[in-house]
């Protein structure tokens, strides 16, 4: 016969969790007609069970002309069965002009379902891209349009190898620092990273140490904001991984200095994994030591050695090529 959709109204659908609750604490035995508290029958199957006196006119199979008898469900009440029928509700024939529609009308919904999944992914996708702090320039930089030469092959192998098996990396708080000289695609690299987390549904967060933490000052300017510093902060510290690209290229402030370390402290203490871009490799002390404050910038770097492997990038500046 064929299936139905739901047709129970809230009262009826009660009704039955509650008579099957009574059922099961006044009785272990129960024959098979017991305990199913409701089955699809035809009209003629009601009528004999005189449950319905109802006459609906038998619809015809468009393949085959044969006459398909109306269809409802039997529901028991409380002891007193019913009969509930939709317009809609008919046996199905099986004729091959029948089942070939059926098998049609399957694949129809099978596509739409897949389109409907696609838009869906595509949309999560695009949130999660927004939530990443991906600036526009790198939405587009994938492993799959990264150009490799000789020189990158091993710096890229490296990074796709950290990002298909992130959940090991992220278990024991490994990160990477990618390190070299200007225009070597450690940007690219990390950004592709991202990308192929966020394909695993993991959410990475990605910026530069300014963009990261000037999300931070704008909670101070405006009270209207939705999130708060430590709001923002722990976004920092509780992403599945930070990405903080260009390290060292701005020069600190006291404040970006305290920030900076609180975040990347919080992750080392809770073996949350970075990963990190910089130019400066052997200067990265210097560049991020404001004033004489070179005890923080020290710890900091400290901890980033600890936490990341080192993928040296050094040849020729591709923009310049």
């Amino acid at each position: 016969m064929q299936p139905v959709g739901n047709i129970m109204p809230e009262v009826i659908r009660r009704a039955l969790q509650e008579e099957k609750h009574l059922k099961t604490a006044n009785s272990s035995e129960k024959n098979s007609d017991d305990q199913k508290d409701f089955q699809y029958i035809t009209l003629s199957e009601a009528k004999k069970l005189g449950i319905t006196t109802e006459d609906i006119i038998p619809q015809k199979c468009e393949f085959c002309g044969r006459k398909l008898e109306a269809t409802g469900l039997l529901i028991n009440i409380l002891g007193q069965r019913k009969w509930l029928h939709r317009t809609s509700d008919y046996e199905s024939c099986d004729c091959s002009g029948a089942e070939e529609y059926r098998k049609k009308l399957w694949k129809e919904a099978e596509e739409r379902r897949e389109r409907e999944r696609e838009i869906a992914y595509k949309e999560k996708i695009d949130r999660m891209i927004q939530k990443s702090k991906l600036g526009k320039r790198f939405k587009s930089r994938t492993f799959e349009n990264f150009q490799i030469n000789e020189k990158n092959r091993e710096a890229f192998e490296i990074a796709k190898q950290y990002a298909d098996e992130f959940a090991k990396y992220k278990e024991t708080g490994t990160g990477l620092l990618l390190t070299g000289t200007y225009g070597t695609g450690k940007t690219h690299l990390a950004a592709a990273i991202c990308h192929e987390l966020i394909r695993n549904n993991y959410q990475p967060i990605f910026g530069t140490m300014i963009s990261l933490l000037g999300n931070i000052k704008l909670t101070y300017n405006d009270e209207h904001t939705e999130e708060t510093e430590q709001q923002i902060l722990n976004k920092y510290i509780n992403c599945d991984l930070l990405i903080i690209d260009d390290l060292g290229k701005e020069r600190p402030t006291e404040w970006t200095l305290e920030k900076l370390y609180y975040v990347i402290n919080s992750r080392y203490e809770d073996c949350k994994p970075i990963v990190i871009t910089t130019n400066y490799a052997d200067k990265l002390v210097s560049r991020l030591t404001y004033k004489d404050n070179i005890e923080t910038a020290e710890a900091i770097v400290s901890r980033i050695y600890e936490m990341c492997v080192g993928v040296m990038m050094n040849w020729q500046d591709y923009r310049k090529l």
